[in-house]
């Protein structure tokens, strides 16, 4: 830990972490609504511990994913997944399609294989497929129907035509073909789902499958897969859950999401665990003089505070279990040496939370 920044502090000031614990739970025990938030960056058994304390309280609970702000919610609910991790694209992949990617893939480049850019932006070392992003919907479709049969009818746009014959014409002989896919997609959700089903059809006949790019910071732990997986198999979706309970959470996408519930004063106390997104960040300091945000994290410096009340407690290096995108579980060493680890702060929070409460 950085030995300038304090451990735990209450309102900017510094404090021990017996005194903001004891602040936070009385801040979320008074909240007439409080939402659960990040996740992400935290192991598996540190999200089973903020689950814990979301049902207790009611709260609102999501990891503020891209996938559940679509109104139609998760894409994988919808029509399925079919995902590897990205070692896979090097040691199987015969073709790998970057499907409207960024213009950096950091590190994917390098892959002994055939290499195509689909989208607007060309990735240099990539054979390059242009078009619109606004043509990704109709593409994934209309390759997929190439695939099938490849004579079509004659009133398509001439241009999606060939480039979709291009990428047709890739995968045809290709034995195992890897997709890099963004994690942020279109508002509604379309353009993953059409290039989810794509994948599907190719799967039914060779190995195929999707290497999603990560949602979150290089200095943040990559657990989304895991948050997910956690809130999933508690309530039935990975997010959007407007009120935390076992027996039922209710679902909904889009509208219960950290951000909309966030942005619509629906809240006015949030417990962030780990690290967020610069855009769920610039949420919350909108909303700066009315909400109060209770945080656990293992950030190295002191994250932005406002006029609300506010308790930061600095947890130890990660430790615990992380979930891969391709389903596999990985364990990660942290020392408890160096303070307590997430999954601890949040028992201790839960347990003070209990005893405050009526």
């Amino acid at each position: 830990m950085n030995a300038s920044v304090p451990v735990a502090t209450i309102d900017g000031r510094a404090a021990t972490v017996a005194q903001a614990i004891d602040r936070g739970a009385s801040i979320l025990t008074a909240a007439r609504r409080a939402l659960v938030t990040g996740l992400a960056d935290a192991p598996l058994e540190a999200i089973a511990a903020a689950c814990d304390l979301a049902e207790s309280l009611g709260a609102a609970i999501d990891a503020g994913e891209p996938e559940t702000a679509s109104p139609a919610g998760s894409v994988a609910l919808r029509v399925g997944s079919v995902t590897a991790d990205p070692e896979e694209l090097r040691v199987r992949a015969e073709l790998v399609i970057a499907w409207f990617c960024p213009d950096s893939l950091d590190g994917i480049s390098a892959l002994p294989c055939r290499r195509l850019a689909v989208g607007p932006r060309p990735l240099a070392g990539w054979e390059h497929v242009p078009l619109a992003t606004e043509a990704a919907v109709d593409a994934a479709a209309l390759v997929q129907a190439l695939l099938i049969d490849p004579v079509i009818p004659g009133d398509i746009d001439p241009v999606l035509v060939a480039a979709c014959d291009r990428i047709a014409a890739a995968i045809r002989p290709a034995g195992c073909i890897g997709f890099v896919v963004p994690s942020d997609s279109d508002p509604l959700g379309l353009s993953a789902w059409s290039q989810a089903r794509l994948v599907r059809h190719l799967a039914h006949d060779r190995p195929a499958f999707n290497v999603p790019l990560p949602s979150t910071p290089r200095d943040q732990l990559d657990n989304a897969a895991g948050a997910a997986a956690v809130l999933t198999w508690r309530y039935g979706a990975a997010g959007g859950i407007a009120r935390a309970d076992r027996r039922g959470g209710r679902f909904l996408p889009a509208e219960a999401t950290a951000e909309q519930l966030l942005a619509r004063s629906e809240v006015d106390a949030v417990l962030v665990v780990g690290r967020l997104a610069p855009t769920l960040e610039a949420v919350i300091a909108d909303r700066a003089n009315d909400l109060a945000v209770v945080r656990l994290d293992s950030a190295p410096a002191e994250p932005p505070g406002g006029a609300g009340p506010s308790v930061h407690i600095r947890a130890a290096a990660h430790s615990g279990v992380v979930l891969g995108w391709n389903g596999r579980e990985a364990v990660i060493g942290g020392s408890a040496a160096n303070g307590d680890s997430l999954q601890s702060l949040l028992t201790r929070l839960h347990e003070r939370l209990t005893e405050q409460q009526p």
